[in-house]
């Protein structure tokens, strides 16, 4: 069966995760690949996974990303590749939220592939 969902209506009906601080609206899936937008109004807490690669793609805003201790200023149109196991975040740096399209390989699945240095 096809499914087609509009991200950027599902948007304003997503209330931001608190474990990792923004929205996450989940696009479409398949076993191996899935696609989702992530809405960052502040920052998205520095986390990894140890299946997923996930890739980056900046539609609004800007941020600095940091992967592994190494910090780069994004801006809309910019992509970023991050390897699984590799620990990162972002800091929302505009005036407004910032929307990030993300792909993840395999499927995103954050209950089970999402990881917290801090968490201790």
């Amino acid at each position: 069966m096809m499914v087609v969902v509009n991200m950027l209506a599902e948007m304003a009906k997503t209330p931001v995760d608190p474990a990792v601080g923004i929205a996450v609206v989940q696009g479409v899936a398949e076993p191996g690949v899935s696609i989702g937008l992530a809405v960052v109004e502040k920052s998205i807490r520095p986390h990894y996974q140890k299946v997923s690669d996930e890739i980056y793609y900046v539609l609004r805003g800007q941020g600095t990303i940091t992967v592994d201790g190494e910090s780069r200023d994004l801006k809309e149109g910019d992509v970023i590749a991050i390897p699984k196991g590799k620990v990162h975040g972002f800091e929302n740096t505009g005036a407004v939220p910032c929307l990030i399209l993300f792909a993840s390989g395999p499927k995103f699945e954050p209950d089970k592939d999402r990881f917290f240095p801090d968490a201790g």
